[in-house]
């Protein structure tokens, strides 16, 4: 089949061509503007005081793309699905197909946007999103914090109460102290028997070395007692620290979650209704590109269909023409066997007795084309013989 016939039949199926695309075409956009319209809304989420500052946990070169990257995974993550869900009865599939979050340029600031069928729904599902993201990102931070404000100072008791009960078990208020006193009364002791000794004193210098070491067996006893001391001084030192990196901390992420309020941050626009146009434009467009294609194949499967009905029709006409030529060619045969059939008892006629009983002497037959007649039947020649005329008797 060539190009120039189909087109030929495309032409006869004019119709057929502009038609199914054209109702193709009406059907999807009375479709499509027949459903219920939808609305949408965005909120949008300006968080200047949440990145790059001192007290923000997102610092740095890459504290946009951290904040960003932060804000998108949770608010699309169970925890504020589950919870947007429950504050406004929208289910949680829902959320997951018609809200979309996604960031303002290069910047830190998002965009939230959902869409529904259902008016209503539009600002408190926007409302409750962004709020339940924030929160979750700062007043975990928050929790956190105070978590571990709490072990410090439970540390920092431990450790006070180590102390206390070390105190009360020497009896010293403070053991270094008392151990500088000791070791001031040993000093003291010596300087005595020293001057004694030097004035000449010996009786008094000699009653000074008992004191003397009775006071040095006591400082020695000092030295156990300051160690096991300093160890726990040392732990309450290191708690007392940590507590006020804890409480530093703390009030870093109170003031981040003051920054994240969301009514500081968040500004939600009202409820708008989806504009159609664009999508009826495209999907009516698609549907008739498709239906046009789907005429040009149907035009040619009928075409080839019509070319195969009239190619059997006329095989049958030329079957039958044959058979009416062959009747004819066996008639034609049928009459001349007869017409030769007809002539031979004249042959034989002429074999019988002439007249009292005498036999009439036979016929010599001539050599075909000799002396015989030729008569002609029908279509085809029959040669006879001609019959000689019997002997005169003497």
């Amino acid at each position: 089949m060539e190009i120039i016939d189909y087109l030929k039949a495309a032409r006869r199926r004019l119709a057929l061509v502009i038609l199914l695309p054209l109702i193709s075409m009406g059907a999807t956009a009375g479709l499509l503007l027949s459903q219920a319209p939808t609305y949408t809304g965005t909120a949008v989420v300006d968080p200047p005081a949440l990145v790059g500052s001192l007290d923000s946990q997102y610092t740095g070169a890459q504290g946009v793309n951290q904040f960003v990257s932060a804000f998108e995974a949770t608010s699309s993550g169970p925890v504020v699905r589950r919870a947007a869900s429950a504050e406004t009865g929208v289910s949680t599939t829902n959320l997951n197909d018609e809200l979309v979050v996604t960031q303002r340029l290069n910047s830190a600031s998002l965009a939230v946007t959902y869409t529904s069928p259902k008016k209503n729904t539009v600002v408190p599902v926007l409302n409750a999103v962004t709020t339940a993201t924030l929160r979750t990102l700062f007043e975990s931070q928050v929790q956190s914090a105070q978590a571990r404000v709490d072990a410090a100072r439970k540390a920092v008791d431990d450790a006070s109460a180590a102390v206390g009960a070390f105190t009360a078990k020497y009896a010293m208020a403070d053991p270094q102290k008392a151990y500088e006193a000791q070791l001031s009364r040993v000093n003291s002791l010596v300087q005595q028997q020293a001057s004694f000794t030097a004035s000449g004193n010996s009786v008094a210098a000699a009653a000074m070395g008992s004191p003397i070491a009775a006071a040095k067996a006591d400082l020695a006893k000092f030295g156990p007692i300051l160690n096991e001391f300093t160890k726990l001084t040392a732990a309450r030192d290191t708690a007392v620290t940590g507590l006020d990196e804890a409480n530093a901390k703390l009030s870093s992420a109170t003031v981040q979650l003051a920054n994240a309020d969301p009514t500081k941050i968040v500004y939600i626009g009202g409820e708008n209704t989806v504009d159609r146009t664009p999508q009826v434009l495209t999907t009516t467009a698609s549907v008739g590109a498709a239906a046009f294609f789907l005429a040009l194949v149907l035009v040619l499967i009928l075409e080839v269909v019509a070319r195969s009905r009239r190619s059997r029709e006329a095989g049958a006409t030329s079957a039958e023409l044959g058979g009416s030529e062959a009747a004819g060619t066996e008639a034609a045969g049928t009459e001349a066997v007869g017409t030769q059939t007809a002539g031979r008892p004249a042959h034989a006629a002429a074999t019988t007795t002439s007249d009292a009983g005498q036999p009439a002497p036979a016929v010599a037959v001539p050599p075909a084309g000799q002396g015989g007649a030729t008569t002609k039947s029908g279509a085809d020649n029959v040669t006879e013989p001609s019959l000689p005329r019997p002997a005169t008797r003497g």
